[in-house]
């Protein structure tokens, strides 16, 4: 499923009935607070490996073509921010990763290290006055760290009825640009 582009982003399932696998991080990466960044993970999708179907490489040209379309159509990587990562207090901006199958590009993972105001009380809902209150600290990701999860998922949004012929032709903000 996955070319790997540094070996110390070797994805990894960390347990026998683990759901999604780890991704490393290929870099070390600072993220100031109130910054968002990318953190590139070492890898690119790979279709061409025998990621649909055991046998997929066997099939006759023609076939794993069509296969390998239905495929592509009908699912995608869902990448999610580490639990541990979450508790100190870093954010996927969006919530969650999605990335197509005709992303080319290495995967990287958008993480928002966000200024926290201690001054919130939680009992009123209310922000109070101290300016001291906020917390402003950077965060560390270093090269090799597992920093974020993936699975590969099924949707049916080939179904609501929105069709395109358009071939990708670049990478990350691509579909943004009107080709």
């Amino acid at each position: 499923m996955f070319k790997v582009l540094d070996k110390v982003c070797v994805p990894k399932r960390s347990t026998k009935y683990s759901a999604y696998v780890d991704l490393f991080s290929r870099e070390k990466v600072t993220i100031g607070a109130g910054e968002t960044k990318i953190v590139p993970l070492g890898v690119k999708i790979d279709i061409e490996m025998n990621a649909i179907d055991y046998q997929f490489n066997h099939y006759p040209k023609q076939k794993q073509t069509l296969v390998k379309e239905s495929f592509m159509k009908s699912h995608y990587l869902e990448v999610a921010l580490r639990s541990s990562l979450a508790v100190k207090g870093l954010i996927i901006p969006n919530g969650i990763g999605i990335i197509d199958l005709d992303y080319p590009d290495e995967i990287g993972l958008i993480v928002h290290n966000p200024i926290i105001d201690k001054n919130f009380n939680e009992e009123v809902g209310e922000f109070g006055s101290d300016r001291d209150a906020f917390v402003e600290s950077e965060f560390k990701i270093n090269k090799g760290d597992k920093v974020c999860q993936c699975t590969l998922k099924e949707h049916k949004g080939y179904l609501i009825g929105y069709e395109s012929d358009v071939i990708r032709e670049g990478g990350f903000g691509s579909t943004d640009k009107g080709f």
